[in-house]
């Protein structure tokens, strides 16, 4: 790993102003705690939510329902210059869970330089496979980033893919065939939800040399139908190298 240049994730994450929804399997809610961390301790304002359900982010503040953001810390943010960073929605008493923000996506735009959304679940599994109402993209997206966890290579489709049977029907696979990074990248390709410029592919939890040769298996396999970078590293970390 030593060979490829090493990427901040905070840096990448600053390329791209305004709302970045993140999708897939296997450390979207670590991009979102580590990345909005890192984006506020360099000074940057930013919104931690989900268009979807997600599990609060721990000792970030939250504005619950009923807040509106403004510019700066934002109506009902917590107080203060240095408040940088918080997170928004309502929370369910029988989950635990946030929902979406009742404030229009604009508003929180408006409010953070940047604000990170989770917008799909995948109930803590390397991988996932969409139903045609996922991932929930908010309005006025500026960048999708994929999530892919290393840690399901190779192991059997049906223990490492959450919605198993959507990913079959996408990639023609037998029920407990390996979880190849081939076969992950034929997901990937056969939804289509990722692949603009400004859009990015992270394979995560890639700490060895076995993971990242699956990395680099899987950009192989993508090299020829997305167009986006790919990169690979430890979100929890903070550092990535670019594969593409």
């Amino acid at each position: 790993m030593n060979s490829h240049r090493t990427h901040a994730l905070t840096d990448l994450l600053q390329q791209v102003r305004g709302i970045t929804a993140v999708i897939g399997g296997g450390g979207k809610s670590t991009l979102l705690a580590c990345g909005g961390r890192r984006l506020a301790a360099r000074g940057a304002r930013a919104i931690l939510a989900t268009s979807t359900h997600m599990l609060p982010v721990p000792d970030v503040p939250l504005v619950e329902r009923g807040a509106r953001p403004s510019a700066g810390c934002g109506a009902g943010a917590p107080t203060g210059s240095e408040a940088t960073l918080y997170q928004v929605g309502e929370l369910e008493s029988a989950t635990g869970k946030l929902t979406a923000p009742t404030a229009a996506w604009s508003e929180l735009a408006e409010a953070a330089d940047h604000v990170l959304v989770e917008a799909d679940g995948s109930r803590g599994l390397p991988f996932k496979a969409h139903n045609e109402y996922e991932p929930v993209i908010p309005e006025g997206c500026a960048r999708v980033i994929y999530v892919v966890g290393a840690s399901g290579f190779g192991r059997p489709v049906y223990d490492v893919v959450h919605r198993p049977q959507v990913f079959r029907r996408l990639t023609a696979c037998a029920p407990y065939e390996p979880a190849t990074p081939e076969l992950v990248a034929r997901g990937i390709a056969a939804e289509g939800l990722v692949g603009m410029p400004d859009d990015m592919i992270v394979v995560n939890q890639v700490e060895d040399e076995a993971a990242l040769a699956a990395a680099c298996a899987l950009t192989a396999a993508l090299a020829d139908v997305v167009t986006c970078p790919v990169y690979a590293g430890s979100l929890r970390a903070g550092q990535l190298i670019r594969l593409a």
